[in-house]
């Protein structure tokens, strides 16, 4: 009767830590964009959300959008929401902020994708009324494949910089699995 008991609390642990390490790959992401190396003056900040036309249903969440905005944002395709946020962009959805060059633009993003097999992406860039900042084209892009997780993250500049952020349902699925792993050492050193 051990035996089995061991043998459960040993699957019961690893279905935890499993749980927790799928979690730890989230979909939720803070983005920094340090702009101060590319000199200074008015930019505007692109957010965009788009996929194939048969992509999987998907929304990507902006919020706490801070830095030194100047204005208000122009949204198109779909977007909804208002600044300093939450925005919610379906595919197509596009922002223009307009900032001012050398601070620190942040933002939060979480990802939600459907069922289906076409991949999608939300992407950020910098750009004059010339030319693109720090970057041939986007500074960072986070790509979503269907049955592909963690996403796949790309930052084209060091002015950007993405960070992926686990869910709190992390923290108290390796809580849950350290204490199964305690209980287990109680158990054989008793």
């Amino acid at each position: 009767m051990t035996f089995v008991k061991d043998l459960l609390m040993k699957l019961m642990l690893a279905a935890l830590l499993l749980g927790g390490a799928g979690q730890a790959s989230a979909q939720h992401y803070s983005i920094t964009i340090d702009t101060a190396t590319l000199g200074d003056g008015p930019a505007y900040l692109g957010l965009y959300f788009l996929g194939l036309a048969d992509a999987a249903p998907a929304t990507a969440t902006v919020s706490q959008l801070a830095g030194d905005l100047s204005g208000p944002a122009q949204l198109s395709g779909a977007v909804s929401g208002a600044l300093p946020g939450p925005l919610v962009f379906g595919n197509g959805g596009e922002l223009v902020q307009a900032v001012t060059l050398g601070s620190v633009l942040r933002f939060s993003l979480s990802l939600t994708l459907g069922s289906g097999d076409s991949g999608l992406q939300f992407g950020w860039a910098l750009f004059n009324d010339s030319s693109y900042l720090g970057a041939d084209g986007d500074l960072g892009v986070i790509a979503l494949q269907p049955g592909a997780v963690p996403y796949t993250v790309s930052t084209f500049s060091a002015a950007s910089s993405v960070t992926a952020v686990p869910e709190p349902a992390t923290f108290v699925l390796l809580l849950a699995g350290l204490l199964c792993l305690a209980t287990l050492r109680m158990r054989r050193a008793g």
